[in-house]
């Protein structure tokens, strides 16, 4: 019998999957290489390093958790219903594979440099939105950031999924970033 053939993305989502599940210590080349029976050296086939690994498991992250969210964010016709919807999935979103990646970046710093340069891209989607909106660069700037601060900090409380606001509580948040 023939040996799987896998690509990248099938180490990649493997690999989101176990973080979320066992978190950042179960990213190691054997036990994945178990997990998708394969051999170790099946891991170097389609990472040069543990480094390249990690940097394209964030990127992988980013990619499912936000760049099609964000995508649809920057095209949507309406702007302010654009920034609602956004807020609407940031501030009910589950938290669990965000906490993972999160609690790796605390420890590893190309982690860490990997997610600052994530969250960087989801504030300017929501200062970008803001500015589509009227609001002025400045205020944008500032009111970007303390909605992305509030919704990341959202999810790190201990029960994120007991401190959930209604969706018509989100829409007066949405008003009052608006300045309506």
């Amino acid at each position: 019998m023939q040996p799987p053939v896998l690509g990248t993305d099938d180490w990649l989502d493997l690999a989101l999957q176990e973080l979320k599940d066992h978190g950042y210590g179960a990213l190691r080349a054997l036990p994945l290489a178990k997990k998708l029976k394969v051999t170790r050296g099946s891991f170097y086939h389609h990472f040069e390093s543990l480094e390249a690994f990690h940097k394209a498991v964030i990127g992988h992250w980013a990619e499912r958790s936000s760049g099609d969210l964000i995508k649809a964010s920057l095209e949507a016709d309406d702007p302010q219903m654009a920034l609602n919807d956004l807020l609407q999935l940031t501030l009910r979103s589950g938290a669990q594979l965000e906490r993972a990646v999160r609690s790796w970046a605390t420890v590893h710093p190309l982690v860490a440099i990997e997610v600052e340069k994530i969250d960087d891209a989801r504030i300017k989607t929501a200062e970008r939105l803001l500015l589509r909106n009227g609001v002025t660069k400045s205020a944008a700037a500032t009111r970007s950031k303390v909605l992305y601060w509030a919704a990341i900090g959202r999810m790190m409380l201990p029960f994120p999924e007991h401190n959930l606001l209604t969706k018509n509580e989100i829409t007066k948040l949405t008003s009052l970033m608006l300045g309506k």
